[in-house]
């Protein structure tokens, strides 16, 4: 039994450990991104949609020092910007085989969440200023841009395959504008 035996027993040890009921409680934190800090989730029970707020803005707290309402807001309205690019990288796969009226449609949205990153830009850049009223301005742009998304679905009575992003969407935007309130 050399020193090889003597360093390989912690080491089974923490295995087993992890394996006997600490490991799923690791896992489970890594698939939520984390416990939200107590200062996020207060600010986001603020919010009309708490449990989104909690889910987007909580897992980037880390990036800064001071948790106040101005730093959820800018939590939230980067998840927001995220999102709304993950939305245009759906339209360009769900538009490979689509029919011609919908693939129409899907490039109406395509300019639509193109316009709301552009005024998504503006109002991080308003609330780097700490300006309110242009914050909640652009962001009502933006609510309307997508919104608009749907539009061209509902004329040509065809099912509108970004619908679960408008819906997201549309809730991270209300949440960007009660948190921009608080500022």
């Amino acid at each position: 039994m050399g020193p090889a035996y003597g360093q390989l027993v912690p080491l089974l040890a923490a295995v087993a450990l992890l394996s006997s009921g600490l490991l799923p409680h690791v896992a489970q934190a890594k698939k939520r991104g984390g416990a939200v800090p107590p200062q996020v989730a207060d600010i986001c029970s603020r919010t009309p949609f708490p449990d989104v707020c909690k889910s987007t803005a909580g897992r980037h707290a880390s990036k800064y020092p001071v948790i106040d309402s101005v730093a959820v807001l800018n939590m939230q309205v980067d998840a927001f910007a995220k999102r709304t690019a993950q939305a245009r990288k759906h339209v360009i796969k769900v538009s490979r085989g689509s029919l011609p009226q919908q693939t129409q449609a899907l490039s109406f949205c395509d300019t639509m969440y193109m316009n709301t990153q552009d005024t998504i830009g503006a109002a991080q850049r308003a609330i780097t200023f700490k300006d309110k009223a242009t914050a909640k301005i652009m962001l009502q742009l933006a609510v309307q841009d997508f919104e608009s998304c749907d539009r061209p679905f509902k004329q040509g009575g065809i099912r509108n395959p970004l619908e679960k992003f408008d819906i997201m969407l549309n809730q991270m935007a209300q949440n960007c504008m009660t948190l921009a309130n608080m500022i």
